[in-house]
């Protein structure tokens, strides 16, 4: 069922809480961005990074999926993109895919940071993010 917002109509009520997660977080973020090969990410997101060997932020393509658990989606495409997002073109899109459920605890991506990278989450990244997903939860409802 679809829901709204801060103006915008989501397809699902999930993407609508994961929306208002990035506005509280402080991420940048777009919604149904283009379509990379046979992947429709629902997000592209940008946060940033002080870590002195990056660029000061890091950008992901982002897939949202009403799951509790991601072990059973390995396989999700967006999880292929690990480490860079390139269209067919060859241009850089993001700095990898990434693959969000039902809140903070059940993300995920690998990229590059700093000297090295590797498997990230949302809660590696937002201190106190369990806090703001129940702000989040309760600001789409």
């Amino acid at each position: 069922m679809s829901k709204e917002y801060n103006g915008l109509k989501f397809k699902t009520e999930l993407e609508a809480i994961w929306a208002a997660f990035f506005d509280l977080a402080g991420w940048q973020w777009w919604y149904n961005p283009a379509p990379v090969e046979n992947w429709s990410p629902d997000f592209k997101v940008t946060f940033p990074c002080e870590h002195s060997e990056c660029t000061g932020s890091h950008t992901l393509l982002v897939s949202v999926v009403p799951t509790k658990d991601l072990k059973s989606l390995r396989k999700h495409p967006s999880l292929l993109y690990c480490y860079g997002v390139l269209n067919r073109g060859g241009v850089y899109l993001a700095d990898g895919g990434a693959l969000f459920g039902m809140g903070p605890s059940v993300t995920q991506w690998r990229i590059i940071h700093g000297s090295g990278g590797g498997a990230e989450s949302v809660n590696s990244r937002v201190s106190n993010a369990m806090d703001l997903w129940s702000k989040a939860v309760a600001y789409a409802r």
